[in-house]
């Protein structure tokens, strides 16, 4: 799959669920198998996961991956929360912390919006 597909895929799961009623996060399946690592998932040439293993999305401050068989590679975004009314979403909190401990975002409340 290509990184433009990938990213098309991820940003469709991502507006589904920003519009659904309930909480949840989105998830996104995408093949990382590589020839050269067989069995592995290889995200890029600094990350490669064997099955099982977890972690954070390169390029991205707060997404979780979690290496399935045969390269698949499961992305998970953050639960989507309501947020207070008049209040807007900003960033992370902390994405040095691990997925899904990054997760925590501030909010602005100081204006009506």
């Amino acid at each position: 799959m290509s990184h433009f597909n990938f990213v098309a895929l991820f940003v469709c799961a991502v507006l589904f669920v920003l519009c659904q009623q309930q909480a949840e996060a989105a998830f996104a399946r995408v093949d990382h198998s590589n020839p050269s690592h067989p069995g592995k998932c290889v995200l890029t040439s600094n990350m490669i996961l064997s099955p099982g293993q977890t972690g954070k999305a390169p390029n991205h401050p707060c997404t979780g991956v979690t290496c399935m068989d045969n390269g698949i590679v499961e992305y998970t975004t953050c639960q989507a929360l309501p947020l207070p009314r008049g209040c807007k979403l900003r960033d992370f909190v902390n994405t040095n912390r691990d997925f899904p401990g990054c997760c925590e975002r501030a909010h602005d409340c100081s204006k009506h919006i």
